[in-house]
């Protein structure tokens, strides 16, 4: 079988990292979330707790960049910032993992990095509010009002890192291959229609 791609975005508490690590399983292949840290840490010699400050945020550097107009890192923006090191080590981490075959990714602006590669898969996972702070609440052992301003933060954060290193806007529909609203019928249907979906592509 060709390599597949499988990259995951998602709304924060919608269920996507559990999806895609049961999407790695039913298929068979490597699955990758806060494993790439590791792998960046190591093919770029940084720190793991550096890179994970910095994992899908942005920072005070970045939106001095944004409003200079500067091009992003991952377009071929050529800036040494301490912002910029860290998202070049985890995209050299993607494309890493991508060499050694077929996998599943989430976030980390996968989908563009690897927007080239035959047999790429992109899939946004999103869900209700309601639902959302349902599970945030009882993963995360916090408040229904903390759960809201945490959901609220981590999407407002999320978006402005993917826009800033890519030519796209996160969570448009158009941007992807697959849209799940895991509301409709719950995570394990969202990995059959996934599964069922990359299985029709490889034919």
């Amino acid at each position: 079988m060709a390599e597949l791609y499988i990259t995951i975005g998602r709304q924060f508490g919608s269920g996507g990292r559990e999806i895609g690590h049961k999407v790695a399983e039913a298929l068979g292949i490597a699955y990758y979330d806060k494993e790439l840290l590791a792998v960046a840490a190591k093919e770029s010699g940084l720190s793991h707790q550096f890179l994970e400050s910095y994992d899908e945020k942005p920072t005070n550097s970045f939106l001095y960049s944004l409003v200079m107009g500067q091009q992003s890192l991952l377009m071929g923006g050529q800036e040494d910032s301490v912002e910029q090191m860290a998202a070049k080590a985890q995209r050299e981490a993607v494309l890493a993992v991508a060499e050694k075959g077929s996998c599943v990714i989430v976030g980390r602006c996968a989908d563009y990095i690897l927007r080239d590669k035959p047999g790429l898969v992109r899939v946004f996972i999103c869900a209700g509010q309601e639902s959302r702070i349902d599970r945030v609440v009882h993963r995360d052992g916090v408040t229904p009002k903390e759960a809201a301003d945490k959901i609220r933060r981590m999407d407002k954060t999320r978006g402005a890192y993917y826009s800033f290193h890519t030519d796209r806007k996160w969570s448009e529909a158009a941007n992807y291959d697959l849209c799940i609203n895991t509301d409709c019928k719950g995570l394990d249907a969202a990995v059959e229609t996934i599964v069922h979906f990359v299985k029709g592509q490889c034919k």
